[in-house]
């Protein structure tokens, strides 16, 4: 009798939680998983089925588990799936996208749309392996048929590592309470995923990326590349420690970490005198040019984000850029997924040209003197 009143007063309160205690993940199950992979007699799919009893979505694209819900013939943002906003990391329409995520979007480097090598990273499920590169740039780590060398490859390199998109985003948690759907919330430990699900597959400790995150991964704020202007975007950690690769390397828990995983060499020499690579994670010295950063009001521009050295939930001034503070990052040049542009980078580099007194996007949005 005890147990059972215990149980009912367990149920009643489990009812009347309130809403941000539940998983960041909301909706019918059915959405993502099935029981037994299969519908009226037949598999779902020709490849299932998928760890963590993940289905492949209605109409699928792709048989990766990840893309088969992060890809869609009709948003290049995100779609609500029963009340789950899911952001959209693919667009397999005909049309290249105008308006993608902070990330960008497979789109260029697809097989389907040019196969683009310079235009995103070669990801299992949507593009070949690269044919201008036989292994990530700049490596610090060759594991033999690893993530480290191509995320287009299924690697073998370590038990329990999934491959492609898992190469990257290693410990996923869709149902972490971090912060409700659709908000914007500080992430910062394991029990939440790390920022943006990005953390080491096998470091000594774990370990992972700290950030800000914007709850609609910064939709709205881009269309075709250009900042449309707004205060609310991703807040980005940064570190004026060098040397050494990865968060175990002595970089914190930043985004240049996680990207020396694969590309460890661009993080060297950053403070030469030569400057014989572009810095990351370097301060963005309040003199010369660089003491104009943002214009006279140093504005915030997410077109070319900058890292903080700390972060505040919620951020303390998201709308100004702080010379003498802030730092230039991998991501104030580059979007992770892709972008029309080649490299990566978020703005046509062809058409940064000295002296053409142009506007202060791109290279000149730092480089403030270099334009007039």
């Amino acid at each position: 009798m005890k147990r059972g009143f215990i149980f009912f007063f367990i149920f009643i309160g489990l009812i009347f939680l309130p809403p941000s205690v539940f998983a960041y993940v909301s909706g019918p199950c059915s959405n993502c998983h099935t029981m037994h992979y299969s519908q009226d007699g037949q598999p779902l799919g020709t490849d299932g089925p998928h760890q963590y009893l993940l289905i492949e979505k209605k109409g699928g694209h792709h048989s990766s588990a990840c893309i088969t819900c992060h890809s869609s013939q009709t948003s290049s943002t995100y779609e609500d799936l029963g009340g789950c906003k899911v952001p959209i990391v693919f667009y397999y329409g005909s049309s290249e996208p105008t308006s993608y995520l902070a990330g960008g979007n497979f789109w260029w480097v697809s097989k389907e749309h040019g196969h683009d090598d310079t235009k995103g990273h070669n990801v299992l499920g949507i593009a070949e392996i690269d044919q201008n590169l036989s292994e990530a740039p700049g490596p610090a780590i060759t594991c033999a048929n690893s993530c480290h060398v191509s995320l287009a490859i299924k690697q073998t390199a370590v038990t329990g590592l999934g491959s492609g998109c898992e190469g990257c985003h290693t410990h996923v948690r869709h149902h972490a309470n971090d912060h409700p759907n659709g908000q914007s919330g500080w992430v910062n430990s394991a029990e939440q995923g790390w920022y943006r699900f990005l953390s080491a597959a096998h470091s000594v400790k774990p370990e992972g990326v700290e950030g800000y995150e914007h709850g609609l991964w910064e939709a709205g704020l881009h269309d075709g590349g250009n900042h449309q202007g707004a205060t609310e975007h991703n807040e980005y950690l940064g570190s004026q420690k060098t040397g050494g690769y990865g968060f175990n390397g002595g970089l914190g828990h930043t985004v240049t970490a996680f990207c020396t995983g694969c590309h460890g060499l661009f993080h060297t020499d950053q403070y030469d005198s030569g400057w014989i690579r572009h810095p990351s994670d370097a301060i963005i010295p309040n003199k010369g040019e660089y003491a104009n950063v943002g214009g006279d009001n140093h504005l915030y521009d997410p077109l070319s984000p900058v890292a903080r050295q700390s972060l505040s939930d919620p951020p303390s001034d998201p709308g100004h850029v702080n010379p003498d503070s802030d730092m230039v990052m991998c991501l104030s040049c580059h979007r992770p997924h892709g972008s029309p542009y080649p490299d990566l980078l978020r703005w046509d580099y062809t058409e940064q040209i000295a002296g053409g007194g142009g506007d202060d996007k791109g290279c000149f949005y730092c480089h403030t003197q270099k334009n007039d």
